[in-house]
């Protein structure tokens, strides 16, 4: 941010001068307090009082009566001017040379109302003043406290990890932080005047201002950023509108996300490739169980006369032996999943938010219990999430016909493994003896899911079954606790079973 936009800079520079200008004496006057200006005023007036019954010579000292007035207008009220007024003309004609001669009424109303007229004129500058220096104090704070908003602005934008730049409605940059510079790939300083459309193309109908508008736009988009020389990447990119004084601008923070997308992708592919294996493992046991039971009619075919000879029974022989091969061939790295050390509690947590918005939309209640306070575990991250999701998507659709809708996530540690227990409202399974079966009729999809989640969480070490219980279905996952000095284990994959 460049220092030019502190707008409340050269503001209070100019009252700082005026400050330095001031009759500062004469202002400090007007913080004294009451009491003491009262004192000043009866000592005053004493003291005139005593030179004026002193006086011998036939001269007046009405003019000096003004000065406690002028003292006291720095302080009393209007009334309290006017009593002190009439008092002082009184006493300058009782103790003046010409004390109460003829013409003395005349001149006694005479000298109140001067009296009466300077210290009320001099009351009304005296509060005016006062209402002045208040006011500049006030500004001056009000400014202070923006030039302090406006520092720690400009070192949390400077300081951000996000790229953050502001464009006026004609879409020329107005402000870039660094990281903007160092994600769009600029020196420092040279993204002020280009373009916003030149690096993020999404934002270009926005650029001539009638696609501003006066419409507050407030939204979130991810699209294609272009670099300064050329280079293309995904970017997340929160953007607003602004209404200001010259005119409505465009607020945008944006991140480059690539290495996230990347990394998303890998995470994704691996699942992919566990999940794969999985399913090729499934299979080819259902193709070895199709094998054996053809190697059994071909033995048993064998044992008819003459039927050895014929070369259909010799290539079905063939094509067993081939297919039974087929089915033995493992996928490669098939044999070998790495285990982290997982923080259970938040795993559940982050499989709550994944679910709370299907929930919501249901109208299912999510129950945690003992959550909290979880030991670390061995595990897949993704895996095991995706085990957790497919759990309660299961009772989410097993409950769509049930009054109440709830789930409950229970979890506890029992002889060195860490047990969570999904359970839900619904009516309960069929057949548990049948729920990890492969490939059974009438089931979702091919009938692998919950097959699929207990070999996955097998590959943890761990174990996936089903507990009977007199209301509803009871899932519990079972998960190895991990070893205070063990960062990560390698474990063999266990043999798939249907």
């Amino acid at each position: 941010m460049s220092s030019d936009s502190l707008q409340g800079r050269p503001a209070l520079d100019s009252f700082d001068r005026l400050e330095a200008e001031e009759p500062r004496l004469l202002d400090s006057l007007f913080d004294l307090p009451r009491r003491w200006i009262l004192l000043v005023v009866f000592a005053l007036m004493g003291v005139i009082l005593v030179a004026d019954s002193m006086t011998k010579m036939q001269v007046s000292l009405g003019t000096l009566y003004l000065i406690p007035i002028v003292v006291a207008a720095l302080a009393f009220r209007r009334i309290e001017i006017v009593i002190l007024a009439l008092a002082s003309a009184v006493l300058r004609e009782h103790f003046g040379p010409f004390s109460w001669a003829p013409h003395a009424v005349t001149r006694l109303i005479s000298t109140s109302v001067t009296y009466i007229m300077v210290g009320l004129l001099l009351g009304e500058v005296a509060r005016n003043r006062r209402m002045q220096i208040r006011y500049l104090a006030k500004v001056r704070e009000e400014i202070t406290r923006r030039k302090a908003a406006e520092d720690q602005m400009r070192m949390l934008v400077e300081s951000s990890p996000a790229a953050i730049v502001t464009a006026n409605s004609g879409g020329v940059i107005e402000l870039a932080n660094q990281e903007a510079h160092l994600v769009l790939g600029m020196k420092p300083g040279t993204l002020l005047g280009r373009q916003i459309g030149n690096f993020l193309p999404a934002l270009a109908d926005l650029q001539d201002g009638s696609g501003l508008g006066s419409f507050q736009y407030r939204t979130t988009t991810t699209c294609r950023g272009r670099r300064g020389d050329g280079e293309q990447f995904l970017a997340s990119v929160w953007f607003t509108s602004i209404a200001t004084s010259e005119g409505r601008k465009l607020a945008a923070i944006f991140t480059d996300n690539s290495e996230d997308l990347r990394d998303q992708q890998e995470t994704n592919l691996q699942s992919l490739l566990r999940s794969t294996r999985v399913l090729v493992g499934s299979v080819s046991h259902e193709i070895r169980n199709v094998c054996a039971a053809i190697a059994v009619v071909h033995a048993n075919l064998g044992r008819i006369p003459g039927v050895t000879e014929n070369e259909d029974y010799a290539a079905l022989s063939t094509l067993a032996q081939g297919l039974s091969r087929l089915a033995t061939v493992e996928l490669q790295s098939a044999n070998e999943n790495e285990l982290a050390r997982l923080q259970l509690s938040g795993l559940l947590e982050e499989f709550r938010i994944v679910l709370q918005p299907a929930l919501s939309a249901s109208e299912i209640e999510l129950e945690l219990l003992g959550v909290e306070h979880l030991p670390m575990v061995m595990g897949d991250h993704h895996s095991l999430l995706q085990v957790f999701l497919n759990l309660s998507r299961n009772s989410i659709r097993a409950m769509e016909q049930s009054p109440v809708r709830r789930i409950t996530v229970e979890a506890e540690t029992e002889n060195g493994f860490a047990l969570v227990r999904f359970r839900d409202s619904g009516p309960g399974p069929a057949h548990p003896e049948r729920m990890f079966r492969a490939f059974q009729d009438g089931a979702d999809s091919v009938g692998l899911g919950l097959f699929v989640s207990r070999s996955l969480v097998r590959a943890s070490g761990g174990e996936l079954y089903h507990e009977p219980s007199p209301e509803g279905c009871t899932m519990c996952v079972r998960l190895r606790i991990a070893a205070g000095q063990e960062p990560f284990v390698r474990l063999k994959t266990p043999e798939i079973h249907a």
